[in-house]
C-alpha cells in the first residue's frame, strides 16, 4: 500500500531538506516521531513513535535509505519480509516554491492488513504535513530578523518608589 500527500512552500529546496534531515528537530514539529542519532546515508537511528493515538510508544531502529541533498530524505523500519514501512520526503523546485511529496509505503506479508488503517494513515499524514508547514513557516520568519532602529529602548523594570514619609 502506498499513500502520497503533497504541499508547496515558498522556501528553497535546500532549506526544506535541511530542516527535514535534522532528526533532532522532529521533536519540535512532528506529533509522534522522536529520533535518536544523526542522519547520514545508510545510518541506523533510533525511532520512537506512538501507536493508538500516541498512547502506545514503540521504539525501533530506522535505516536512512535516501539522503539526497535538496531532493529526497527517506527512512525504513520493519521486520524483515513480514512488515516494512518506508517514509519519504521528495522535494522539487517549482519556480519560487518547493513542492514536497510525502510518501508512506507499507510492504510485506502483513501489508494487506494495512488497508484497514488507510483512512487513519491518510489523516495522520495530513496532520504531519500541516505541522511541518507551520514549523518551516515559523523558522523562516524567525531567521529573517531585522533590527528596527526607530524603536525606543526598553527600560528596566524598577520597583515602585516609596514615598518619603513611609
Amino acid at each position: 500500500m502506498k499513500e502520497i500527500t503533497a504541499f508547496a512552500l515558498t522556501i528553497t529546496p535546500i532549506r526544506v531538506w535541511t530542516y527535514i534531515a535534522d532528526l533532532a528537530a522532529f521533536a519540535l514539529w512532528h506529533p509522534t516521531y522522536r529520533f535518536r542519532g544523526v542522519a547520514t546515508p545508510h545510518a541506523e537511528v533510533g525511532l520512537t513513535f506512538g501507536m493508538l493515538k500516541g498512547e502506545l510508544p514503540l521504539s525501533t531502529e530506522a535505516r536512512i535509505v535516501a539522503y539526497d541533498r535538496a531532493q529526497r530524505f527517506a527512512w525504513r523500519i520493519g521486520l524483515g519480509g513480514v512488515f516494512t514501512l518506508s517514509e519519504e520526503y521528495a522535494l522539487e523546485e517549482a519556480g519560487p516554491q518547493t513542492r514536497v511529496r510525502h510518501t508512506v509505503t507499507i510492504e510485506g506479508a502483513l501489508s494487506p492488513l494495512s488497508y484497514l488503517v488507510r483512512r487513519r494513515l491518510r489523516r495522520s499524514m495530513r496532520t504531519q504535513d500541516a505541522a511541518l508547514v507551520r514549523y518551516l513557516t515559523r523558522e523562516v520568519r524567525g531567521s529573517s530578523f531585522t533590527i528596527n532602529r526607530h524603536r525606543r529602548r526598553a527600560r528596566k523594570a524598577q520597583p515602585p518608589r516609596k514615598a518619603a514619609n513611609d
